[in-house]
């Protein structure tokens, strides 16, 4: 990260960078490490009128805790919307943690000049004056969108035009979370065998995401075609099957490196990468930094 401010916490060591933009966005970059199990508490509201905001790590896990006395998990899996009016949010980190977040807010009165001078129905619990307003709502991220937030993170989020890309990059990450979210449709039940097939097919994966997975014996060893295989996945995983496969191996991948005991090019093959030069590229989109920064940051521990 360029610029931002670095601070330092009981227990936490890191870099955080606020950034006001011209469109009437605010985005926050923040990259941190918990030395010790810790909470971060934030002492104010964004902002002092009705707003909406997103939350979403890149990288590691924390639990957010609401002055409403709600929890709820952020994780590279968990995308937030998010609007508290009342300051004492805070987010419980564990020891080890690291943790790369991106987040983007703007008032309501900013978000409907954008959007044309309308608000979609699906916002109503956003809605209303400002004062005691504590809404929390979770989304699936869509590969999209973990593609904008890593990019907030990239070297070419660098140099002269920086705030011009910063300011385009966060509003079409703030715009894919919202359709995420405003789009997203009614849940539809499975057939009981087809449940139990996707939920075999998506424990396999997971146990053993560096194990020659292809579609085609994947859908065979379901019973099912390779177009409904591929359908359940975006059903309940709001992506296709090798976008989750590829998902879990980088995953995997990252906490191999987390540990420090093997170099880049082992994780790679351990993970299914036939080429280091593919695996840099799909971890550096996944992550914002190439797996070799993940190591050496582990190894200087």
């Amino acid at each position: 990260m360029g610029g931002g401010e670095r601070f330092e916490l009981p227990g936490v060591r890191g870099r955080m960078e606020r950034l006001e933009l011209a469109s009437g966005l605010v985005l926050y970059r923040v990259d941190y490490r918990a030395g010790e199990d810790c909470t971060l508490q934030l002492d104010r509201p964004t902002f002092q009128q009705p707003w909406i905001g997103s939350i979403f790590h890149i990288q590691g896990r924390s639990g957010m805790e609401l002055p409403d006395g709600s929890r709820h998990d952020v994780s590279p899996e968990r995308a937030l919307l998010v609007r508290t009016d009342i300051s004492g949010t805070c987010f419980h980190l564990s020891s080890g943690e690291q943790v790369r977040h991106i987040g983007v807010a703007c008032t309501l009165d900013v978000l409907r000049d954008h959007l044309d001078g309308e608000l979609p129905a699906t916002l109503t619990p956003f809605l209303g004056g400002f004062g005691e307003q504590v809404v929390v709502r979770a989304l699936h991220p869509s590969g999209r969108m973990r593609q904008l937030a890593a990019s907030l993170f990239a070297v070419h989020a660098q140099g002269l035009c920086r705030g011009m890309k910063m300011e385009g990059a966060a509003l079409l990450f703030l715009s894919e979370i919202l359709e995420n979210y405003c789009d997203s449709p009614v849940t539809e039940e499975l057939p009981a065998w087809e449940e139990q097939a996707f939920l075999e097919i998506r424990d396999a994966i997971v146990d053993n995401p560096g194990a020659p997975l292809s579609i085609p014996a994947l859908a065979d060893r379901a019973g099912l075609s390779e177009s409904r295989l591929n359908q359940l996945f975006q059903h309940r995983e709001k992506r296709s099957c090798a976008e989750f496969i590829r998902g879990e191996r980088l995953d995997q991948a990252q906490r191999l490196l987390e540990t420090g005991d093997a170099p880049v090019k082992v994780v790679a093959a351990q993970v299914g990468y036939g080429h280091v030069s593919n695996f840099s590229r799909a971890y550096r989109a996944r992550f914002g930094e190439p797996p070799a920064r993940t190591l050496r940051r582990a190894l200087t521990r």
